[in-house]
């Protein structure tokens, strides 16, 4: 495509973005107000609940950077209110999977034949935003293979480029004290995307995390399977668990939920304090619990 051709499209594309944006900033704002004013006391709801949901189907619309974006808000208290960060959870692992069609040439590209595998399950366990997540065997043992979406780095670049056009021009409808910290925070979010986009990255921190937490001896990280792991593909033992915020399963499986929070909270802060690289997003879609109680850390 021109550049000419690829400037109108960036433009509508910021049209568009803006579009929808706009009008939920001014519905947070508001909703915003009201909570911090009432300390979340004796309100509606239903009305918050219904328009963090719009925010929610509105990323999902908008797209990978978008979906990344929700969740990464997801976490930040200091921004959203209660029922917009439970909505936005809902982002973490549950993102529609691109068919396998389009997904095994990426694997063949830079592994080879898919028969490196015993066998490979075509249909996506998880698909998040950046990638998606499938089950497969290598011999005997069950094994956990993390592929790019097709064509994610174009995507992302192109959306990146319509955020930061964005942001200036959403933020005069957000709160004045907001506006100081939105720049670092969205030059933190770019930067944290394209690390998320290089899988050796995340391998090498996986196996700097798993060394560092040999030291606990109730925490499981998974293993990392080099030579079916490149930049676009990840491969990891497979370690089932329940999710950590499904109360019903952990009571079932008699899990002491009282010993698990005191867990999370010292091993999380051990590797915040004492080590040089630390889990920077323990949303409930990375962290689970394996029958006899151990956490199991994944991402």
């Amino acid at each position: 495509a021109s550049k000419k051709g690829k400037g109108t499209m960036s433009a509508s594309r910021t049209i568009h973005v803006l579009i929808k944006l706009i009008p939920l900033i001014i519905s947070l704002r508001r909703d915003r107000k009201a909570w911090v004013r009432t300390e979340g006391k004796n309100l509606d709801l239903s009305k918050f609940q219904k328009n963090a949901n719009k925010v929610l189907n509105t990323f999902v619309s908008l797209g990978p950077v978008y979906i990344k974006l929700g969740q990464w808000l997801s976490s930040r208290a200091d921004i959203l209110p209660q029922p917009y960060l439970e909505e936005l959870s809902k982002l973490q692992d549950d993102v529609p999977a691109e068919s396998f069609d389009k997904i095994k040439p990426i694997i063949e590209k830079d592994l080879g034949s898919l028969e490196k595998f015993t066998s490979i399950n075509q249909k996506a366990i998880s698909g998040a935003s950046l990638g998606q997540v499938y089950l497969a065997k290598i011999k005997d043992q069950d094994v956990i293979v993390k592929v790019k979406r097709p064509g994610i780095e174009k995507i992302i670049e192109s959306d990146i480029k319509v955020l930061k056009k964005v942001l200036p021009i959403a933020m005069r409808f957000v709160d004045p004290n907001l506006r100081f910290s939105a720049q670092s925070m969205l030059s933190q979010f770019i930067e944290t995307i394209h690390e998320e986009l290089d899988y050796t990255i995340e391998s090498k921190n996986l196996k700097t995390i798993k060394k560092n937490l040999t030291r606990h001896d109730n925490v499981k990280i998974p293993q990392v399977y080099d030579d079916y792991s490149t930049k676009n593909v990840l491969t990891m033992e497979y370690i089932p668990g329940i999710k950590i915020t499904n109360i019903e399963a952990l009571d079932k499986a008699g899990i002491d939920r009282q010993k698990i929070v005191i867990d999370v909270h010292k091993v999380f802060f051990t590797m915040l304090l004492r080590d040089s690289i630390f889990h920077a997003d323990p949303h409930p879609g990375n962290i689970s619990v394996s029958d006899d109680g151990s956490l199991i850390l994944y991402d």
